[in-house]
């Protein structure tokens, strides 16, 4: 029952005693977050139009950014796993993380994804401003590699093993 027409300050910790709590903002309550029991938040807007996606946007309070800074991150991690140590640590990690120095005509940006193989995460896998993936470790597709229309353009490296193309050429 109670209502706060301007900011409110609320000591250290907001607890919403309910199973299934809403916290709504907007006057009209059109984003919320509700509890999902046991699991973890929804997250929702109750905009119906076509093309109105629920955005979710990190953003960084950095004034300069430089080339490898990270401008915000995704970490995956289990903090409460019983057997401590490596265990804890986060296991997965995506970031995106500047090619160089932001200015008034340029921003470029790569997407990275890390994982943990008994210590913290590495990057495995990067998709570059330009489009290019960047597989750290090698790369496994399925039975092959295919596309509908369209040509491979540029360099192909792999490491180890024979590479076979379709016209039965190898190195």
């Amino acid at each position: 029952g109670l209502s706060v027409v301007k900011d409110a300050v609320i000591g250290d910790d907001l607890k919403l005693l309910s199973d299934s709590a809403v916290l709504g903002f907007g006057a009209d309550s059109d984003v919320k977050i509700t509890h999902d029991p046991d699991n973890g938040l929804f997250l929702k807007s109750a905009a119906t139009a076509d093309d109105n996606p629920f955005l979710l946007t990190l953003q960084t309070g950095e004034t300069a950014i430089e080339g490898s800074d990270v401008l915000g991150a995704i970490n995956f991690q289990a903090p409460d796993e019983a057997n401590g140590s490596n265990a804890i640590l986060v296991g997965a990690s995506i970031e995106a993380v500047a090619e160089g120095t932001f200015d008034a005509s340029e921003i470029h940006t790569k997407l990275v994804f890390k994982t943990a193989s008994d210590a913290a995460p590495a990057e495995r896998l990067s998709i570059a401003s330009g489009g290019y993936a960047t597989f750290s470790s090698g790369a496994t597709f399925g039975s092959s590699i295919s596309a509908s229309y369209g040509y491979f353009s540029g360099d192909l490296t792999v490491t180890g093993n024979d590479i076979t193309f379709g016209n039965s050429e190898s190195i």
